[in-house]
C-alpha cells in the first residue's frame, strides 16, 4: 500500500467525522475511499489511531485555516464567513469536537484552535462590538457566542448567507446589544 491510500484514508475518515462525529462507519469510510476495508489496517492498528491521526490532520487544516483569518479579515462581517466557508469541511470537524467534548482531547483541540483564532480576530471584535470593557470580558462573551454558534449551525445549510445569519440571530437575542450596528454592516 502507498502513502496515497493512506492519505485517501484520512481524507475520507476526516470528512465522515466531520457529518458524523467519532462513531463514523468504516463501511461508510472503505466505500468513500475506493479502498477494500481490511487494508485500513494496514496504515492504522485500530479506528482509535485513526482517530488520532484525524486530529493531528485538523490541527494542520487549523494552522492553514488561521493563516487565511489573518490575511483576510477586514471586517469581520462578512470576511469571517467567507474564510469559513473555504474550510467547511474543517468548520464541521470543529464542531464534532464541540458537541463530543466530554472527550477531553477533542475539547482540548477545540478551545486551542478558537484561542488562537480569538488572538487573530480579538481587534475586529472590539470594533465591531464597540467594546470598551476590559479584552477578558469580550474574549469570554465571545467564545459563548462561537460555542453556541457550533452548536445551532445546520451541517447541511452552510453557506456564508445562513452562517452569518445564525451569528446575527444569536447575538440579537444576547441583551439586543447588536441589532443596529452589525445588521448595517451587512448590508
Amino acid at each position: 500500500m502507498t502513502q496515497g491510500a493512506k492519505d485517501k484514508w484520512i481524507e475520507a475518515a476526516y470528512s465522515e467525522f466531520a457529518l458524523s462525529g467519532p462513531e463514523f462507519s468504516l463501511n461508510a469510510l472503505a466505500e468513500k475511499s475506493k479502498l477494500p476495508r481490511a487494508s485500513l489496517y494496514y496504515h492504522f492498528d485500530s479506528k482509535e489511531a485513526l482517530r488520532e491521526e484525524l486530529l493531528i490532520f485538523h490541527q494542520e487544516k487549523i494552522k492553514c485555516y488561521l493563516s487565511e483569518l489573518a490575511e483576510n479579515i477586514k471586517d469581520i462581517v462578512p470576511d469571517l464567513y467567507k474564510v469559513m466557508y473555504k474550510h467547511k469541511e474543517g468548520i464541521l470537524f470543529h464542531r464534532q469536537l464541540l458537541l463530543h467534548r466530554d472527550q477531553d482531547d477533542f475539547l482540548d483541540i477545540y478551545k486551542k484552535g478558537n484561542n488562537k483564532a480569538m488572538a487573530i480576530l480579538l481587534p475586529h471584535i472590539k470594533q465591531l462590538f464597540r467594546s470598551t470593557g476590559s479584552d477578558e470580558d469580550l474574549i469570554q462573551f465571545y467564545q459563548t457566542l462561537t460555542d453556541t454558534w457550533y452548536i445551532r449551525i445546520n451541517p447541511n445549510d452552510l453557506t456564508v448567507e445562513r452562517m452569518i445569519s445564525v451569528a446575527m440571530e444569536i447575538m440579537e437575542n444576547t441583551l439586543g446589544l447588536f441589532s443596529g450596528i452589525i445588521i448595517q454592516k451587512t448590508r
